[in-house]
């Protein structure tokens, strides 16, 4: 499109370039017939140069009308006309330039043959056409102009603006004439729309390539390192994070996409999510993915708006109409839509692509415009978490601030944390000296294949739609229930719950690997590296140790104890402060086995009086008496059956005051006079487990 100049008037040119803004498809006035209101005579075929133009004079010669003349729309000839308006690829941008933009004429039955977000090929003129819109003040119309003629009837040159300015001069603006639209998705980017019924097919793909590019494919296809192979020449100067590469590399192959028999289309995208400390090569992540995908783009969350995203409506300069101009996610129709800064968007901004991450539309309504337009694109998004460090001891919707529907939305999650390794940030460090030297400049050197051949083979990939087996099958159910029954009776928990969004997530991670190893039929290697794969992506969040020492009060021994010696005291106390600090999974153990014991002890001598509510209650005492005994054979000293006598006493104390798990009764009830240093313990009514 910069190659367009004044120099192009006039010759037939091919331009190539991305929909960004469709207008309403009108009829156009291209051969008028008039009729002189004063003789009746008809005038045809009054030709009409992009605007309303009638006779200069009647043709007959003892009429000489010049003004009233009366449009004839039966007789008239009418074609559909539209205007596009197209934008630069990101590919042919120059850094840092503001992207050209040109407008399309396209008339008969080239209209609607481009959307918002398509690439298409353009064959036609470039011309020049009137500026009328520029002279116009906002919200006037633009009236009729007529040539001028001179004293001697002749026309005078040059186009009039408006007769309410009352100027000559009028400034022209060129544009691009189209007779042929071909709706383009690349050389190496095939469709998975299943409503083109002539889908590219890899027999039909194959024409297209040349034979030594079929060779390179089916070597690549053979190679048995080639998910390594292609992640590393992928991504040269990003060290470590092997499962983000493959996670993004499969994003790239993407699934099947399925439609079922009540028309409900199942999306075959991947949207993958890195969550991570600063200086962890997200952002280098997303710029990779966008200079390597043929339709990729790349924005801030910060710095767009909802309808940036989406789709915005705007007025027509010209027409004072409204038109739909396409956002980010339409853009990246059949690509990758790159969202940076994702945390950083406004509640409301990411309630906008809901639509878009599971059912790839997006429906418009708004003044008076209502359409439902496709936005079929995979989503790279990079969060920082919230504080700016990861935690571990939190859940992942803890740690940044995303809602629940965004998170389920996606189909992995890559939490990149930054800890301090001697090997690894040696590695690392060596790695970005060397690229700063220039040892490894060209990526020669550690690179197996070239960025066009991941690109050829990816495209010949997305060709196959692999068919699920009963073996696969069987596999992906076992695999689901293993992650259910693993969420739900670990002591730790996941960074979110495991859903049927996971097993969904499963299914098209299997189809893309089967589709990266050119494969028709998903098999059981192909479910069971996705399943590694998304089993690394759920973070198991670590449970801090319990610290039984916020609860601590001064141990009053009973008159019944034996006192022991100075020697053994002392023992039990440096025992007892050392081990005041439980694991969690200790004390979810430790406080089952009590919650259990009491619950079972209050059933079992609930019938002996009813009255009282305290009967079927064990005391303090005998709940730690009764833990004490069942583990009688791992205690060998004096010492360990203090600290762990202490240690029950503590746990049955925090129960009670922090997590309101069991409840203390006095001797007589809830009075405030009875003894309080060895209580009843009941469970609460409430508790579930």
């Amino acid at each position: 499109m910069r190659d367009l100049t004044a120099g192009q008037l006039g010759r037939l040119i091919k331009v190539r370039a991305q929909v960004v803004r469709t207008h309403p498809v009108h009829p156009e006035l291209l051969m008028g017939t008039f009729r002189c209101s004063e003789c009746k005579i008809v005038i045809r075929n009054v030709e009409q140069p992009f605007k309303y133009t009638q006779p200069t004079i009647c043709f007959n010669p003892q009429c000489g009308n010049r003004l009233k003349f009366e449009l004839l729309t039966n007789e008239s000839k009418f074609v559909d006309f539209q205007k596009v308006r197209v934008q630069e690829t990101q590919s042919e941008l120059p850094r840092g330039s503001i992207p050209r933009n040109l407008e399309i004429i396209l008339r008969a039955d080239t209209v609607d043959l481009a959307q918002p977000g398509d690439r298409c090929e353009f064959i036609g003129t470039l011309i020049v056409i009137p500026d009328i819109g520029q002279l116009a003040t906002p919200g006037d119309r633009s009236l009729e102009s007529k040539p001028l003629r001179g004293r001697d009837n002749q026309e005078i040159s040059g186009v009039t603006g408006l007769k309410a300015l009352g100027v000559r001069e009028l400034s022209y603006r060129t544009a691009f004439l189209a007779c042929t639209v071909i709706p383009s998705n690349g050389r190496y980017l095939p469709s998975d729309d299943l409503e083109e019924a002539d889908a590219i097919s890899y027999e039909a793909l194959s024409k297209r390539l040349t034979a030594s590019e079929l060779d390179t494919i089916c070597q690549m296809s053979q190679d048995r390192k080639l998910l390594t192979n292609m992640c590393k020449s992928l991504f040269p100067t990003i060290h470590g994070a092997e499962e983000v590469k493959k996670g993004i590399l499969l994003m790239l192959c993407g699934g099947v996409p399925k439609v079922t028999e009540e028309k409900t289309h199942l999306r075959g995208d991947l949207n993958v999510c890195l969550v991570g400390d600063p200086s962890t090569a997200k952002s280098q992540f997303l710029k990779h993915v966008e200079r390597f995908s043929p339709r990729a783009v790349y924005t801030s969350g910060k710095a767009s708006s909802a309808a940036g995203l989406t789709a915005a409506v705007v007025r027509d300069e010209e027409s004072f109409e409204f038109v739909i101009e396409a956002g980010a996610l339409m853009l990246a129709d059949n690509g990758v839509c790159c969202i940076d800064e994702f945390d950083k968007m406004d509640l409301k901004d990411q309630v906008a692509i809901h639509e878009a991450m599971e059912q790839q539309t997006i429906s418009i309504t708004k003044a008076g415009v209502k359409a439902t337009l496709n936005a079929r694109t995979s989503i790279l998004a990079a969060a920082n978490p919230i504080g700016g460090r990861y935690d571990r001891s939190k859940s992942l919707r803890q740690n940044i601030g995303l809602s629940a529907p965004i998170i389920s939305r996606f189909d992995l999650f890559f939490v990149l944390i930054d800890e301090c390794n001697d090997i690894v940030d040696y590695a690392i460090a060596r790695s970005i000296v060397d690229l700063h030297m220039g040892v490894h400049g060209d990526h020669d050197t550690h690179t197996v294949y070239s960025l066009d051949n991941i690109r050829r083979y990816i495209a010949f990939a997305r060709c196959f739609k692999p068919k699920i087996s009963a073996e696969a099958m069987e596999c992906m159910v076992e695999e689901y229930k293993k992650m259910r029954q693993r969420d739900a009776s670990s002591g730790t928990k996941s960074a979110w719950r495991i859903t049927v969004r996971q097993l969904e997530s499963l299914i098209r991670l299997s189809e893309a690997t089967a589709r990266l190893h050119c494969a028709d039929t998903v098999t059981q290697n192909h479910v069971r590296e996705a399943f590694a794969l998304l089993n690394k992506s759920i973070i198991r969040v670590e449970q801090p140790d319990i610290n039984l020492e916020e609860d601590e009060q001064p141990h009053q021994p009973d008159a019944s104890e034996t006192p022991l010696t100075e020697q053994q005291t002392a023992d039990a106390d440096t025992a007892a402060a050392g081990h005041l600090r439980v694991t969690y999974d200790e004390y979810r153990r430790i406080a089952s086995l009590l919650i259990l014991k009491a619950r079972n002890w209050s059933e079992s001598l609930a019938s002996e009086a009813a009255s009282d509510q305290t009967a079927g209650a064990p005391k303090k005492s005998e709940l730690v008496n009764w833990y004490l005994e069942e583990v009688v054979d791992e205690i060998e000293t004096e010492a360990q059956l203090t600290e762990c006598k202490l240690l029950v006493e503590r746990i049955i104390d925090r129960l009670i005051k922090k997590d309101n798990i069991l409840i203390a009764i006095g001797g007589t009830g809830l009075d405030a006079s009875s003894d309080t240093t060895d209580p009843y313990i009941v469970v609460h009514p409430n508790y579930v487990e």
